[in-house]
């Protein structure tokens, strides 16, 4: 039986976008819902497998307040998608302890690659971690710095590098995790471990 979804997006258009993509991995939508109350009725009449959910959901509650109320009732593994990747709104996101989290615009290949990754034994996936490839000795530094807050400008000065090779290293890991955030790739970092 197929793994079932909730799509949470204020956007009708885009979330319908969203749903298709995520039928074509073979995955089935349980619910679409653009707002935060919609989306919670949507919850408790049949609980997901996952949800997937913006964080600005327009008037009203945010994604991550709909995240928040959710895990009062169960913790379903979550993958935020959202145009904002600021401090602020990543270290929100972050309390609420998601899965994944992807940054607009992403390609198809994201949204399944992100979806596949964490619908696939989640507890193994997070005490193994063998199905993704460690960062290297020096991604890792570089990677830590970035999951406190540092530039690249900042990154390059604190490790003796080259701004370029800074910037080099985020492309690197972009690619072999196949993300395109710098938000995506701290909360792929909680999720395996690598910051501990």
């Amino acid at each position: 039986m197929s793994k079932s979804i909730l799509v949470v997006e204020d956007e009708i258009i885009v979330a319908k976008d969203i749903s298709e993509i995520l039928v074509s991995c073979g995955f089935t939508i349980s619910g679409i819902a653009n707002n935060a109350r919609s989306a919670m009725q949507l919850f408790k009449s049949r609980i997901p497998d996952l949800i997937v959910c913006d964080i600005n959901l327009g008037k009203g509650k945010s994604g991550v307040d709909f995240i928040k109320e959710t895990r009062k009732i169960q913790k379903v593994a979550v993958v935020y998608l959202t145009a904002y990747s600021d401090d602020q709104t990543v270290d929100e996101a972050l309390d609420t302890i998601p899965d994944s989290y992807l940054t607009k615009p992403f390609t198809n290949e994201q949204l399944c690659i992100a979806v596949n990754r964490v619908l696939r034994s989640p507890d193994t996936r997070i005490k193994k971690g063998s199905d993704l490839p460690k960062p290297t000795k020096r991604e890792l530094e570089v990677l830590k710095m970035i999951a406190t807050g540092h530039s690249s400008k900042q990154i390059s000065r604190e490790l003796s590098i080259s701004f370029e090779t800074v910037q080099s290293h985020r492309k690197n890991m972009f690619n072999k995790y196949k993300i395109n955030s710098s938000a995506e790739l701290i909360v792929l970092a909680h999720t395996y471990g690598w910051l501990n």
